[in-house]
């Protein structure tokens, strides 16, 4: 059998599929979101199935350690505490990303890609000022879905990746 027979690409959920993994993961599911709270998981996570699950878990930890008067409900600011917890309890997943799938250009192009902010771009001029053997590096990032481009330059396709690497 040869490699590429192995290799699987796993890309993200359709909106509608990363939805219901958020509002209805099992029959019966009680906890309800607002609309803003359900947005917001789609943009943190792009829709990315193990994200969904890692940030949504960290939601209803969250929400089982809350009063039983708001328990039911998750807010925008629910999502927002559960980030830090997300990013902490998910390490694994990013520090993969960090040292097994990315040299060490690749690194630096994603923290200076990060620290530009959320939905910050970063022109391919600058990032060939910056590191000028990035060619290689950019090619990679692209392939592995961790950067895309965005008007002539080049911006984090997850926002919670981008987090950790700031």
């Amino acid at each position: 059998m040869v490699l590429s027979e192995l290799y699987w690409h796993i890309s993200y959920l359709k909106e509608e599929e990363a939805r219901q993994l958020i509002e209805r993961p099992v029959k019966d599911f009680t906890l309800r979101y607002e609309p803003d709270a359900v947005e917001r998981v789609l943009q943190l996570t792009r829709c990315h199935p193990f994200l969904v699950q890692l940030l949504c878990a960290e939601i209803i930890v969250l929400k089982n350690e809350q009063d039983p008067s708001i328990r039911r409900f998750a807010t925008l600011a629910d999502v927002e505490a559960a980030i830090p917890e997300a990013l902490q309890s998910g390490s694994f997943f990013f520090a993969d990303i960090q040292n097994n799938q990315v040299d060490t250009t690749g690194q630096a192009i994603l923290r200076f890609i990060a620290a530009q902010g959320e939905r910050g771009i970063v022109s391919c001029q600058t990032l060939l000022q910056q590191f000028p053997d990035a060619d290689i590096a950019l090619n990679l990032l692209l392939q592995r879905e961790l950067i895309e481009e965005v008007k002539h330059g080049y911006g984090f396709q997850v926002e919670l990746i981008r987090r950790w690497f700031v």
